[in-house]
């Protein structure tokens, strides 16, 4: 009996996958890529005469005080960049090329995140006092690594365009994937996400499935419903035949919904739609083996020859992250009551005072900078640098080493006391993306426990409290 052989571009991959996997791992909490990134963003903006002073965790740009987080050092969009050359050159069958173009991304990030920096910076020169939402952040971070994607396409029998369309479309993804890290059940996402995008390809599309698939998109913008944002780019109708999809796609791409992932059964869903498939003849996503189709038939299936549809599927990939961006413009601001004090400490945010509230503790109110709904307290304390973890036996509280955080949610009038109520609360069309209360104190002041159970006294006095009017500002 012949022992099977070992596909060697499946073991190239993975022992490239096995790689960008350690240093994922290792690179949690370092900043390997600071001594370059910084320096070089601070020469260049005194090279254009503007004063940068380095401060540690936070850069002085002018009047900007901008804080230096790990986004800001590069790992991340050095790691995207390797984990997309390694996936979509998984095909090469010339090793030297798969290698140069993984190492190549190398440079290729450096460059790319020093841009993306200096981005931000110019426009939180031009939006100041705001701070853009983290959706811009990340769209940012996406529009830099198009101008990359050309180093990392693999030369195959088909058009250049059809490499690249495939490329942007996993970098849009990951970018979309980026700040669900502190979401219920994040990894399930990430997987199902993964799975999803190994089955897309790029193919021949009515422009009836891609106009109607456009016309989803817009729906989900105006109904604010960003949890259906990844589901949405996972179904486009270039990368997908819509029309044979099976049971293990369609369960990986409703694991891929925030409220389907955060719901405890999520997770048996995902395996038993591993089972079926198992167990299941058809290829998955409907595709027939190989050798019923003929080589040429199958070529001229993945090839989008239209300029018109590609047009409109480069342009649908900015929508998940400028849509509630551009759809905010004249939104209504949100004010506390008059019956606290409240001292703007950002252009959506309050510090609040309440009458009897304890010294030792600070509450800080956000305002919704866009339609969309608030990431949970451990995503938008990392988006400011910070990184905390849930405590064990008081999970709805939170520390970084120093201090306790709790939050809550001022929603279409009710109080929410956990994120996983505020999504669902939020998931019906045009709902009101509300307030995010984050509580936070000393850990030596007192227990998570008591911690807790005070802020949960705060939280209902200033929900009684609250109205439309306008607030009293400190001095």
């Amino acid at each position: 009996m012949s022992t099977p052989r070992l596909d060697p571009q499946m073991l190239r991959t993975a022992i490239a996958a096995v790689i960008i996997a350690v240093a994922v791992h290792f690179t949690q909490s370092q900043d390997l890529l600071v001594d370059f990134t910084r320096p070089v963003v601070m020469s260049s903006l005194r090279l254009v005469g503007i004063d940068a002073v380095d401060r540690g965790e936070v850069m002085a740009v002018g009047s900007l005080h901008v804080p230096w987080t790990r986004d800001c050092a590069g790992i991340n969009l050095l790691l995207i960049l390797l984990a997309l050359a390694v996936w979509v050159n998984r095909q090469e069958r010339h090793a030297g090329r798969f290698w140069l173009r993984v190492i190549s991304m190398i440079p290729a990030a450096l460059v790319a995140n020093v841009l993306r920096v200096l981005t931000l910076i110019a426009y939180r020169s031009l939006a100041y006092p705001g701070v853009e939402s983290p959706q811009t952040h990340y769209f940012i971070g996406f529009v830099w690594l198009v101008p990359f994607v050309a180093f990392i396409t693999p030369r195959d029998h088909r058009p250049k365009s059809s490499s690249i369309m495939e490329t942007l479309h996993a970098a849009a993804v990951v970018s979309l994937l980026a700040p669900m890290s502190g979401t219920p059940n994040a990894t399930l996402i990430s997987l199902a996400a993964v799975i999803c995008l190994s089955l897309c390809r790029v193919r021949e599309s009515s422009r009836t499935m891609l106009y109607l698939w456009l016309v989803g998109g817009i729906a989900i913008a105006i109904v604010s419903m960003e949890s259906f944002w990844l589901p949405w780019l996972l179904l486009c109708p270039l990368v997908v035949d819509l029309r044979k999809l099976r049971l293990f796609h369609s369960t990986c791409l409703l694991c891929t919904h925030s409220l389907i992932a955060m719901q405890p059964w999520a997770w048996w869903l995902a395996i038993a739609g591993v089972v079926v498939s198992q167990r299941s003849k058809v290829g998955i996503g409907g595709s027939l083996p190989a050798n019923k189709i003929q080589a040429g038939e199958e070529d001229r299936k993945m090839i989008v020859s239209s300029l018109e549809k590609q047009a409109a599927f480069f342009a649908s990939l900015a929508l998940p992250f400028t849509a509630s961006t551009l759809l905010s413009l004249g939104q209504a601001a949100w004010t506390p009551p008059t019956t606290v004090e409240a001292r703007p400490i950002n252009q959506s945010g309050y510090e609040i005072r309440m009458r009897g509230q304890p010294e030792h503790i600070g509450l800080a109110c956000y305002a919704a900078a866009s339609r969309d709904r608030h990431h949970t307290v451990k995503v938008c304390l990392k988006y400011r640098g910070i990184e905390v973890a849930s405590v064990e036996k008081t999970p709805l509280v939170f520390t970084e080493g120093r201090h306790w955080f709790r939050e809550f949610f001022l929603q279409d009038g009710h109080l929410l006391t956990d994120y996983a109520a505020y999504v669902k609360s939020t998931f019906r069309p045009w709902s009101d993306p509300g307030v995010h209360l984050i509580f936070v104190s000393l850990c030596e002041k007192q227990s998570p426990a008591e911690f807790s159970a005070a802020c949960e006294q705060l939280a209902d006095q200033f929900h009684r409290q609250c109205s439309t009017q306008p607030s009293i500002a400190l001095e």
